[in-house]
């Protein structure tokens, strides 16, 4: 009798949660850099728009074509970026359940410590963020701005806990069930 090496299992739950901190950290990446370039863009915009007239070219007219687009883009930036973290939290659930994996009960426990070590890290990422966020400058500002990611980030350790709880029962219990012997 050889035994098996089967590790689908654990590399799946380890997968799964480097998964969910990644977007985390992506999450948190992405909502600084949208509120620099927020920042940016309220700057520039204006004194690029009061260039007037260069020669026989209205520069004014131009830069208006381009960076007033370019500002609108950047103003809807916080939106975006917030659905795609929710997509993003929401296909990290799409994944387990589409996991064709059942995994050894044996693991539950290296799941759990999982789950302990990404609530630590989102606590460190949470307050980390909220250090940022109660601030009173520029950065601070456009992080205010952004409220469903901001929210989002600020709660992660419940939003990620309540995640891989969710998925966790559904990995370890959900496809148990489901087989019918005849």
């Amino acid at each position: 009798m050889s035994l098996r090496k089967d590790k689908r299992g654990f590399y799946g739950i380890l997968v799964f949660f480097i998964i969910l901190f990644s977007i985390l950290i992506i999450g948190f990446i992405g909502a600084m850099v949208v509120s620099v370039l927020g920042f940016t863009s309220n700057e520039i915009t204006p004194i690029m728009e009061d260039l007037g007239m260069v020669g026989d070219s209205n520069v004014s007219q131009a830069s208006t074509y381009t960076f007033g687009v370019l500002d609108t883009l950047i103003s809807s930036a916080p939106w975006v970026l917030a659905f795609a973290y929710l997509l993003a939290l929401i296909f990290s659930i799409v994944l387990v359940i589409s996991y064709d994996y059942n995994p050894n009960p044996a693991f539950i426990g290296v799941y759990i410590a999982l789950i302990f070590l990404l609530i630590l890290g989102a606590i460190i990422i949470s307050n980390a963020y909220e250090d940022i966020y109660s601030g009173t400058d520029e950065v601070a500002l456009g992080l205010q701005s952004q409220s469903a990611l901001s929210y989002m980030i600020l709660y992660s350790p419940l939003i990620l806990t309540v995640i891989a709880f969710i998925t966790g029962i559904y990995l370890f219990a959900g496809k148990g069930g489901s087989e019918v012997s005849v």
